[in-house]
Formats: C-alpha cells, sequence, structure tokens
C-alpha cells in the first residue's frame, strides 16, 4: 500500500509541474499574442518576421533596416514590396506558428470582436483578417482544431468556422507539423491524468479487493468440510486470475496519425 501511495505523490508531482509548465507557455503565448504600437517600439531584431495591423486590415510582413516589407505567398524584400500606414505589430513568426490573430489592435476591435462573438459572427471576422499571402497550397485543405482552456489543457476542438465556447480559446492549426505538436501535447497531459486516476482508483479498490481476499481466506480456513474449503479456494483463484477492468492505458491520435501507425 506504501508504495501505490508513493506512486500517487509522484504523479501529483507531475500533475502540479504540467500545470506550472502550462502556466508558463500560457503568459508566453500571451505575450506573443499582443499588439505593439509602432509608436512604442518597433521588432527588436533588423530581420524579424511579423504580422502588422495597416488601415483595417492585417499583412504578414517581414521588418528589415527599417522598413516593412509584405509577403505575397511566393517571395517578398522588393522595392515595391515596402508599405506604409503600419501602426501596430505583432512578434509572430508567421513562417512556423501560422497563428492569425482573430482582431485588430485597440479597444475597438476587441469589443467589435466580442460583439460579433454574441451574435456568431466572430469567425467570419476571423477569416477575413486572414492574410491573404496564405495560399490554399502551403497549408492544410482542412485544418485541424484544437480548444485550449485558462489552466492551458488542450483538448479536440470543432470544425475551424464553429467558435470556441465561452472560456476556451481556438487553436486553428494550419500546418501538420503544428497539428502534431499540440497532438502530442494532449496526448502527453492525457496519459498523465490517465494514470493518476487509475492510481487513485486502485488504492481505493484495491483495499477492499484485499478485504475481501482475507475475509475468503478466514471461510476457507474455517469451513465446515473438505467441499466447502474446496469452493473458497477455486473462488480465490477465479478472483486473482481475473483481469481488472478498469486496468488499461489509452492513447489518442488525429486520423491522420492514427492512419500512419495502421491503428
Amino acid at each position: 500500500m506504501s508504495t501505490q501511495i508513493n506512486r500517487i505523490d509522484i504523479l501529483e508531482s507531475e500533475l502540479a509541474a504540467l500545470k506550472q509548465q502550462r502556466k508558463e507557455q500560457a503568459i508566453v503565448a500571451k505575450k506573443e499574442k499582443t499588439w505593439v504600437s509602432v509608436k512604442k517600439r518597433l521588432p527588436e531584431s533588423q530581420d524579424q518576421r511579423v504580422i502588422v495591423w495597416r488601415e483595417d486590415h492585417i499583412e504578414l510582413c517581414w521588418f528589415s533596416k527599417g522598413k516593412w516589407y509584405t509577403y505575397n505567398g511566393s517571395f517578398f524584400l522588393e522595392g515595391k514590396d515596402v508599405i506604409d500606414g503600419v501602426s501596430h505589430w505583432l512578434g509572430t513568426d508567421w513562417m512556423h506558428s501560422k497563428y492569425s490573430p482573430s482582431y485588430g489592435p485597440g479597444i475597438k476591435n476587441f469589443l467589435l470582436y466580442h460583439w460579433y462573438n454574441l451574435t456568431d459572427k466572430a469567425s467570419d471576422v476571423a477569416y477575413d483578417l486572414r492574410p491573404k499571402g496564405w495560399s490554399k497550397t502551403a497549408q492544410m485543405d482542412k485544418k485541424v482544431v484544437f480548444f485550449k482552456d485558462s489552466s492551458g489543457r488542450i483538448m479536440a476542438g470543432m470544425p475551424e468556422n464553429i467558435p470556441a465556447p465561452k472560456g476556451y480559446e481556438k487553436i486553428v492549426c494550419g500546418s501538420a507539423l503544428e497539428a502534431e505538436r499540440y497532438s502530442s501535447l494532449q496526448r502527453r497531459q492525457e496519459q498523465i491524468e490517465h494514470r493518476y486516476q487509475q492510481e487513485q482508483r486502485g488504492a481505493v479498490e484495491g483495499q477492499f479487493a484485499e478485504e475481501l481476499r482475507s475475509e475468503m481466506r478466514t471461510k476457507m480456513a474455517n469451513a465446515r468440510n473438505n467441499l466447502n474449503k474446496d469452493f473458497m479456494r477455486r473462488a480465490l483463484q477465479r478472483m486473482d486470475g481475473k483481469t481488472d477492468p478498469t486496468a488499461y492505458e489509452r492513447e489518442s491520435y488525429l486520423h491522420s496519425e492514427a492512419y500512419e501507425r495502421n491503428h
């Protein structure tokens, strides 16, 4: 029993470490998804990929040598691509994260987005703001969606055109690499939570099972005849040889990942 309790303590510490990691990741993600006014500061690097707010739409850009260059889906860094009128920028590496903000900078865009969210138009706003430089060939045809709550817990989401539930953030994976990364994070947290639940269940049900075995041994030792003693012996053997239906491991995959693993 002491060994089982120690395993529960270890799993509790792993859960605490996972929650702390989620919290740190949430803080970093929040900083990465914050609009910065060009009046306050420009990107720290002289060669940095960013998303900029220009008039009433966003664009994929490259900040180099104090100038903004747009990305047209195949190349950039041409003199004709230098743009003016940039008021805010977002330090997101769109070559890897494929993150597109749901609304523009400022309290006006924030309130407008949430008003549209109440009227089921927020997904249309997010789609309209999606940079036109992202060609269809560069992304998955049907994007994988995850939902993430304030604690950082990840769960499989609904299709992209459906808004996230209240209290959840929608993560739209534009590439297979990003989808597999979030799937791996979800799989890891599910494994730890499942093992923790199994250990808790084993600590309670194992005690009942041991008490039942002790009672059966007592009945067998005090049996009135060999028939009753043999009956209790066979019952004990059957109980020890029975597979626990609750003792199992679960692992979730995306359909594409399961297909690659021949599941």
